[in-house]
């Protein structure tokens, strides 16, 4: 296989290659932020780059392990008990008996369960409010024999509700950084059309994050990490579908710009994306495809869903979903919004050094994790009880020798 590849930091933040904006035909470029983005990108001073300060434990460098579990779970809504001013924390909001300590303990204690049993390295996680709040997660996690993270990251995505993207992994983290969606997109509201441009904070920022295995300062896997807006959000200018439709562009061009500089990196894309395998962002913008048989280029993207048995059906086929091929039940449908997406040099045979296990890919949903009706068993910040409206979603890559 090839030699592992560095990427530099400088890398990181330049210019990406140009945009397609649809409409006008205008080249538009796309900016990495370190510390806070261009400003018309209206990125947040705090939103930039965490370098991954420290060394890692003497334990966990130099051990490439031979295979690695790679999951993405939306944990619905882990926040700390400061009260930011900056953001809608809602029920959130430290108060005595409703979030406070007592109840952030019984959170971390249920969310300590569903991470024991899906026994991930490295784990992408949706709506975290702070690296704070994540570190005591991690610690709990230690305390009660779970699994060990040596590197705990969150970056801010200007929602404004706080939630942010956080990553735990076992192994080295040369880099960790979000990328702003800078795309540029016309599209039309009830007031005629307009450009989202990234002027407000209508996108959450894909965060990027390098695996470095042997702590030898390589980058050996890269991540991307994503939490597309929500289906229904009636408070954004322009259908909620536009602002899946202009990440995944982005997405794409991501994808296309890092292989294109190093076919044999490993690149995977995963988190809670909002939409479905078949609708326009994944399938038409992105063109994650779920057949393994058809990738064959680096530049492919295989939705490892496709290795769970899923095939391309539409909305009203889903009567074969299930808590084992799905992620989220709506209203009594299993769907699919939260995806693992490979560059297509991870196919078995293919070019990366890191490869999909055949078989590997699927979600986890022991009994306590579902509801009597066998639904996710949604937290109820209330009750004080639950763990998430989402399953967790994992697979196994194996390193090709």
């Amino acid at each position: 296989m090839t030699a592992p590849r560095r990427l530099l930091a400088p890398l990181l933040l330049a210019s990406l290659a140009a945009c397609q904006d649809e409409p006008s035909g205008r080249r538009l470029p796309v900016f990495m932020f370190d510390g806070g983005g261009p400003a018309d990108l209206g990125a947040p001073p705090d939103a930039g780059v965490d370098d991954a300060g420290g060394e890692a434990p003497d334990a966990f460098v130099g051990q490439r392990p031979d295979e690695i579990v790679l999951a993405t779970y939306n944990v619905q809504n882990l926040f700390d008990l400061v009260d930011d001013p900056n953001n809608d924390e809602g029920e959130f909001t430290p108060r005595a008996g409703q979030w406070d300590a007592a109840r952030l303990t019984t959170r971390l204690q249920r969310l300590v369960q569903v991470l024991t049993v899906l026994d991930a390295d490295v784990l992408l996680l949706n709506e975290v409010e702070t690296e704070d709040v994540l570190t005591d997660l991690r610690d709990a996690l230690r305390a009660a024999g779970g699994p060990d993270y040596i590197e705990v990251h969150v970056v801010p995505t200007r929602d404004p509700r706080g939630i942010g993207i956080g990553v735990l992994s076992r192994f080295p983290v040369r880099q960790a950084a979000g990328r702003p969606i800078g795309w540029e997109h016309r599209c039309q509201t009830p007031e005629g059309f307009t450009t989202l441009d990234g002027s407000r904070p209508e996108a959450r920022p894909i965060f990027q994050v390098e695996i470095d295995f042997e702590g030898d300062d390589v980058t050996d896997l890269l991540l991307l990490g994503n939490h597309w807006k929500a289906k229904t959000n009636n408070s954004l200018p322009c259908a909620d579908e536009e602002h899946r439709l202009r990440s995944a562009l982005q997405l794409r061009d991501v994808f296309d710009t890092l292989l294109g500089q190093d076919p044999t990196l490993p690149v995977v894309a995963l988190g809670d994306f909002n939409t479905f395998e078949f609708e326009p962002p994944l399938a038409d913008a992105l063109q994650a495809g779920l057949d393994l048989d058809a990738i064959d280029a680096p530049t492919d993207v295989f939705n490892a869903w496709g290795d769970a048995g899923v095939v391309l059906r539409d909305r009203n086929s889903n009567d074969w979903n299930d808590a084992q091929n799905s992620s989220y039940n709506f209203r009594g449908d299993w769907t699919r919004l939260d995806h693992i997406l490979l560059s297509g040099n991870m196919r078995p045979g293919g070019e990366a050094d890191w490869q999909l296990v055949p078989g590997s890919m699927g979600s986890v949903a022991p009994d306590f994790l579902l509801t009597p009706a066998g639904t996710p068993d949604s937290y109820d910040v209330d009750r004080g009880e639950g763990y998430s409206d989402h399953l967790p979603v994992r697979l196994r890559l194996r390193y090709a020798e």
